[in-house]
């Protein structure tokens, strides 16, 4: 994910925690947050922008891809 200007500024480091649906073409549906980091400088809304990039291998049941959902840990750090 993206850091945000303010973020930067702020040097606010942490991790988001999201829950996302992957489908069972491999993208994302719905995604939400479950542990915020950062609502006040947009780290949260770049959580979610990053998660819904993603491309899964869809989840298999009986030999069928299906809907699975997953919690993604995402990364904030200052380097």
């Amino acid at each position: 994910p993206k850091y945000t200007t303010e973020a930067m500024r702020a040097k606010v480091q942490g991790t988001v925690m999201v829950e996302a649906v992957v489908l069972p073409d491999g993208t994302v549906g719905a995604v939400t947050i479950i542990r915020s980091l950062d609502p006040k400088f947009g780290l949260d809304e770049e959580a979610l922008k990053a998660a819904r990039q993603w491309r899964f291998r869809p989840g298999m049941r009986l030999g069928e891809p299906v809907a699975v959902r997953v919690i993604i840990a995402l990364d904030f750090t200052i380097r």
